[in-house]
């Protein structure tokens, strides 16, 4: 946290994900006079947030009324806003900056086109948990990142949780389709356990799925154990598990059906990047 401390953050985009950094670095006692955000509209959490912390927020660089040199800048907006939100005067106040960019399906050599003067582009996507601290984070560092600014970098998107790098910018995609969507696929699991379990009758059924799935997931980081080990230490032979486990294990059961659903997510993934 010393190297933040240091820093001036530039947030260009504060929705949902632009939102969370916003809310992590505040939580972290990053000082308000360290922070600018650039957005065009202005939801209600963000208004409270800006009234609460004092936070400055412009519409764009050429209203901003005093001098403030950010060293890091997040990108956080829709791929088709990106070029409409870099004109000349931000890419100019961007020349002394680390551009932290998780801009879906913009590669490094796209971003690097778009923002000329900077010091450098490190390419992140990131999860929804993200937004309570929890988040999946993927980051690809620009061949000319040095050492000092990665560290930078690493502290930086750690606010938002857990952080995992790779040199292979081509694996964004598959990070996009299993833990970019992932949280997608685990509420739907939960959905569909909380109807089966009102259609049975129970009156609480939303806490009591709630509990087995939170409950579950402790267990496994409390056992250290594998989910195989933990899931047939619950697998009674010739019990009610063990006949539920022979249709979800069917070959045409739940591994089957997660992996033709995650191919096909990689497949659109590429075809955005593409597109964009």
């Amino acid at each position: 946290m010393i190297n933040l401390k240091k820093q001036k953050f530039l947030i260009i985009g504060a929705g949902n994900m632009g939102y969370a950094v916003l809310n992590s670095l505040i939580e972290n006692k990053i000082s308000s006079k360290k922070i600018l955000i650039i957005e065009k509209k202005i939801t209600p959490k963000l208004k409270k947030l800006k009234s609460k912390h004092n936070l400055k927020i412009v519409k764009n660089v050429r209203l901003l009324k005093y001098k403030f040199v950010p060293s890091i800048s997040l990108i956080s907006v829709k791929p088709n806003q990106l070029n409409a939100a870099v004109d000349s005067s931000l890419e100019k106040f961007l020349s002394n900056s680390l551009i932290v960019s998780i801009v879906a399906g913009k590669k490094i050599s796209d971003l690097k086109k778009i923002f000329t003067l900077n010091k450098g582009i490190v390419r992140a996507m990131t999860n929804t948990p993200a937004s309570v601290n929890m988040g999946t984070t993927l980051i690809c560092f620009d061949k000319i990142i040095k050492s000092d600014q990665k560290k930078i970098v690493r502290n930086f998107l750690s606010l938002l949780g857990q952080i995992n790098e790779t040199k292979n910018e081509k694996v964004i995609d598959d990070f996009t389709a299993i833990f970019g969507s992932g949280p997608a696929y685990i509420f739907l699991f939960i959905e569909t356990l909380i109807k089966i379990a009102d259609k049975s009758g129970f009156k609480n059924s939303k806490n009591m799925v709630l509990q087995t799935f939170l409950g579950s997931l402790l267990l496994l980081f409390n056992e250290k154990d594998s989910p195989t080990h933990l899931k047939n230490s619950v697998t009674s032979k010739g019990g009610t598990t063990e006949a539920a486990l022979k249709i979800l294990e069917n070959k045409n059961g739940l591994s089957t059906l997660i992996s033709k659903a995650i191919d096909k997510a990689k497949k659109r993934s590429r075809e955005l990047s593409k597109a964009n």
